[in-house]
């Protein structure tokens, strides 16, 4: 395994809007070695989808550095900067976001088109790791699925090409507790399979025994 950190953020300062009542984030420093878990905990409207769009290079930050398995995010542009974010950034989103009309084993696919691989290849990927997760009826269509089901796949495609960083956006806030706790120790699980760094933002206190750094945002 690698030894270069999974993320580092160094004087990352993000602003909306220029008057008195505007949105200001701030991180001064933050790193995330490779396969190490932590949790971000902060309330509504505290910035956590807004710096982890910041470390996925979905947002330009005002100032400072976000580095991605050693590689400046924001210093790329365009199709370089996706393709980048395709291979090495893995996202779970609080509504999964997954794409309807289609199958759990074409969702995963696509994220495989980042690996460069042929279609055949991905496909066999794509069935062993949705297996894996437990997940038998792989040509049904998402919406049809259950929400644990989903969340399945959601997590399935966020680790599809061995990405060095998985960022999860309050994973379990559409979850029953029950459910809840099935899906992160799925995440959790996954993720240490797959030797990726995981970075979770939730303001859930549920969530702060399951991880041994926990972090105020």
């Amino acid at each position: 395994m690698s030894t270069t950190p999974a993320l580092e953020i160094d004087g990352l300062s993000f602003r909306y809007g220029n008057g008195e009542g505007d949105f200001r984030l701030h991180v001064n420093s933050l790193r995330l070695e490779r396969g190490e878990q932590l949790l971000l905990r902060a309330g509504s409207g505290r910035g956590k989808s807004t710096l982890l769009n910041l470390i996925a290079g979905l947002m330009e930050p005002r100032e400072g550095r976000v580095l991605v398995a050693g590689e400046a995010i924001h210093a790329m542009r365009g199709a370089a900067r996706d393709r980048f974010r395709g291979r090495t950034i893995g996202m779970i989103f609080q509504t999964f976001n997954l794409l309807q009309g289609f199958s759990a084993l074409e969702n995963v696919e696509a994220a495989l088109l980042f690996a460069g691989e042929g279609a055949g290849e991905q496909r066999r990927r794509a069935t062993e790791l949705l297996k894996h997760l437990g997940l038998e009826r792989l040509d049904a269509p998402v919406e049809r699925m259950s929400v644990g089901q989903q969340q399945r796949v959601a997590v399935a495609r966020a680790v599809a090409c061995a990405p060095a960083l998985v960022l999860a956006d309050e994973p379990t806030a559409s979850l029953d507790p029950e459910n809840a706790a099935k899906a992160m120790e799925l995440i959790q699980t996954t993720c240490r399979e797959r030797g990726a760094a995981l970075l979770c933002v939730s303001h859930d206190p549920s969530m702060w025994s399951r991880f041994t750094r926990v972090q105020d945002l």
